[in-house]
């Protein structure tokens, strides 16, 4: 059973506990999230129906759980998890870190997301193999047009997805039901 690191609301050390016993007891734990531009677009994660939690929901780009002994420069295993890429930690940029409490259907999700974001190449964005566990498709979605929707100023933008380059409508209310805090701070941030 994979286990996490646990603290208590001021982030300070609590001790380790089970990814479950974390959740179901309310725990604040640490996440990693990266969000990944290329050009002008961020590109962003429709999660996979296979996931237990917030099935088929957008997301940024990659995000997971950081392990109880992994340091942060372990996470960038999310990406090549989930996207099949390698990417150094040295390319990634810390944005911030974000206390925030997620409804994950009654139960609170308390985590200190540690946001990064990188800049990829067309030929990285090219390597890209989904793993379709994790993820159902990456939506690409102009930068501005994403800043503009998280802030409120538009309800319903479009992106391309990238599995077969179609337009996908984006509404606010399709991603993880972050708090409107963790929205604006990701808008002004990226």
């Amino acid at each position: 059973m994979e286990k996490i690191n646990i603290f208590n609301s001021n982030y300070t050390s609590k001790g380790v506990m089970t990814y479950e016993e974390a959740h179901r007891n309310e725990e604040w734990h640490e996440t990693f999230q990266c969000i990944f531009t290329y050009k002008d677009f961020v590109i962003l994660q429709k999660r996979s129906q296979e996931l237990s939690d917030y099935t088929g929901m957008l997301d940024v780009s990659i995000g997971g759980h950081i392990r109880h002994d992994e340091t942060m420069a372990d996470c960038v295993r999310e990406i090549k998890e989930e996207l099949g890429i390698d990417v150094s930690f040295d390319d990634l940029k810390m944005l911030c870190v974000i206390p925030e409490s997620i409804d994950n259907e009654g139960t609170m999700d308390k985590e200190f997301i540690n946001i990064f974001t990188c800049e990829i190449s067309r030929e990285l964005l090219d390597k890209i193999v989904i793993d379709n566990h994790e993820v159902e498709d990456l939506i690409l979605m102009n930068i501005l047009d994403f800043k503009s929707l998280l802030q409120n100023k538009q309800k319903v933008l479009s992106g391309k997805t990238f599995k077969d380059d179609k337009k996908f409508e984006i509404t606010k209310q399709m991603f993880i039901p972050y708090s409107d805090k963790y929205f604006c701070i990701v808008s002004e941030v990226i």
